[in-house]
């Protein structure tokens, strides 16, 4: 994937009751104006351009039988939606994703280098801050 079709960054951002939501153009300039949102690991949700979502899809469905496979399934496959932008930039989060994630007003899109993430606000900033400068130092010394 070139360089400058990376995401990142924490964008605060609101839902409203219906579900709509804006999404940031510099993430819909990678994902794309339609996209795949599903359920992802600690109460986000995570959005994949089709060509990742379909590589995704296809190595979880070509692994072994068993429990790996069958929470992969569970968590990515079966919660996964296609969402589509309007014309004013937002996508509508159907109400299970909303549920899964906590969506209630204040949410972040974070961009994780080749997805986007959709988290409540208050999970995310409990999460992040529960991550201990000895776990950071030991993901960087992963890095060498």
């Amino acid at each position: 994937m070139p360089e400058e079709l990376k995401m990142s960054g924490e964008l605060p951002y609101t839902i409203d009751v219906k579900g709509r939501m804006s999404f940031p153009q510099k993430f819909r300039d990678v994902l794309g104006d339609s996209f795949i949102l599903t359920r992802g690991a600690d109460h986000r949700l995570v959005a994949y351009s089709t060509e990742h979502w379909v590589a995704l899809r296809d190595k979880i469905s070509l692994m072994r039988e068993g429990k790996d496979k069958e929470i992969l399934k569970q968590i990515y496959i079966k919660g996964a939606i296609p969402v589509e932008t309007d014309k004013l930039g937002r996508i509508l989060v159907p109400q299970a994703l909303r549920e899964y994630a906590r969506l209630l007003k204040d949410v972040y899109v974070v961009g994780a280098i080749d997805t986007a993430e959709i988290w409540d606000k208050n999970t995310y900033e409990e999460f992040t801050q529960s991550i201990s400068p000895d776990d950071l130092y030991a993901a960087m010394a992963a890095l060498e």
